[in-house]
């Protein structure tokens, strides 16, 4: 079943919608200012039919069609409104030949935001009844807009991929509200939905000032984009005024149903700092959770600690040579890059901007984990029992240390690490890559300002 709302649009929205939409919005999608009133809870994407808001009731009309989502208020007397994949109707279509079909419903037709769910079916089938033409339409809104999650194995890779992405934002120090606005970008029908970037699903909320942006987001540093690599992209502010800018690239080339994790890794140019967290699954055994380590999971500990060997062997280089002022004045709690978080299987929540629960752990302290006595398995196979880790950082304490600098890489590491990114992004990478480059003139927090 489909959310179904009614929108009055402003001047703006009246002018806009109908425009052709720039090539890299897909499904045409843009924000407005609206006017603020409650909308009915769960905030959803709606399949919204826009009114021209002509100020006396008995003259307004039906323009439109189209998906929109309610964001969160922006001002006293404003909200933000998303709206895509417009459709405008060549006949208006006035309110009032709708009053009869509505029933006792009619007096949601003045009503602004989305509707009950039986006021909404009614609309919904009056529509459909009056305009016979417009079933077709209707019938690619409502498929597109209908809340069907991804299930077993590619939706736990989502919730992990959305994990990703969110710890990114939170780092950065922008709003998490995106990730509410999530939709499957392909039908589950679909094959390619299982090897779709989870960030292809989020709406397009970036603010583009000229083309040197749009040169910058298609192109990891030093790299040109592959066409092979299905890499989805978005750009955030902290807010409009901000200078720091958040480029997150989810790079996705296997099927979802057959990858192992998701790597996770936070670029920040100006500290020149590079943290990378890989994803483990814990599975329920019991009334517990358990991560099992397996000759895969062992092949990519080695390839982190070879990683982490090379940057510290490169901060102790600096240190000793004409290059220590690179990272005199800029210590760490963790010099290294490799971080592991040991998370829940969680299926994949729509409509939640949530971080999964989880356990952030050092590469070494991960190590460590595995070499302990608890850690051998009653049937053989080596372990990490949830309520045996004494002591982890959550994601808040996580976000918090790497967004000010504590964690991750520092100096001449910052090469090596790119390179090694580069590598993940092409097509020989991994299966599912999320990186967040953290671009501002300004230091990002935390750092006295000279």
């Amino acid at each position: 079943m489909v959310a179904v709302a009614l929108v009055h649009s402003t001047a703006l929205m009246t002018e806009r919608l109908p425009e052709k939409s720039p090539a890299w919005l897909t499904r045409g999608e843009r924000t407005f200012a609206y006017p603020y009133k409650d909308w009915r809870k769960p905030r959803v994407w709606c399949l919204a039919f826009i009114t021209d808001r002509h100020a006396r009731y008995e003259q307004r009309r039906i323009i439109g069609l189209g998906g929109v989502f309610p964001g969160r208020r922006s001002g006293t007397y404003e909200r933000a409104l998303l709206a895509r994949d417009f459709t405008a109707l060549r006949v208006p279509l006035p309110l009032v030949d709708l009053e009869g079909a509505m029933g006792a419903g009619r007096r949601y037709l003045k009503d602004d935001g989305r509707l009950s769910p039986a006021a909404g079916d009614n609309l919904l089938a009056a529509v459909r009844n009056l305009r016979p033409e417009l079933n077709e339409t209707l019938d690619d809104l409502e498929n597109s807009l209908g809340a069907n999650p991804p299930t077993g194995r590619e939706g736990e890779q989502r919730s992990l991929e959305k994990d990703a992405v969110g710890t990114l934002m939170e780092t950065f120090g922008a709003d998490r509200d995106a990730l509410e606005a999530w939709q499957q970008p392909l039908s589950g029908d679909d094959p390619r939905s299982r090897s779709v970037p989870f960030i292809e699903g989020l709406p397009a909320l970036r603010q583009i000032e000229d083309q040197q942006i749009v040169h910058d987001y298609l192109r990891f540093p030093g790299m040109e984009g592959e066409d092979a690599v299905q890499v989805g992209w978005r750009i955030y502010r902290r807010n409009s005024e901000s200078r720091h800018r958040l480029f997150v690239y989810n790079a996705n080339r296997t099927n979802a149903e057959t990858v192992m994790g998701v790597d996770m890794i936070y670029v920040n140019e100006h500290a020149r700092s590079v943290a990378m967290v890989q994803y483990k699954r814990m599975r329920q055994s019991g009334p517990g959770w358990v991560y099992w380590h397996d000759a895969t999971g062992e092949r990519e500990v080695k390839r982190m600690e070879t990683v982490d060997d090379e940057c510290k062997a490169e901060d102790e280089w600096s240190r000793s040579s004409q290059e220590s002022s690179a990272t005199l004045g800029d210590p760490r709690l963790v010099p290294t890059p490799s971080m592991v978080k040991l998370c829940r299987t969680t299926p994949f929540m729509m409509n939640s901007a949530a971080l999964i629960p989880g356990m952030y752990l050092t590469r070494e302290h991960f190590q460590e984990l595995l070499q302990r006595p608890e850690a051998d398995g009653p049937s053989g196979g080596t372990r990490i029992v949830e309520e045996s880790v004494p002591r982890y950082l959550n994601n808040t304490t996580f976000t918090t240390l790497l967004r000010d600098g504590w964690i991750g890489s520092r100096g001449t590491g910052w090469d090596y690490v790119i390179d090694l990114i580069r590598e993940s992004l092409s097509v020989g990478g991994p299966g599912s890559v999320v990186v967040g480059m953290h671009r501002s003139e300004v230091p990002p927090g935390n750092r006295r300002v000279n």
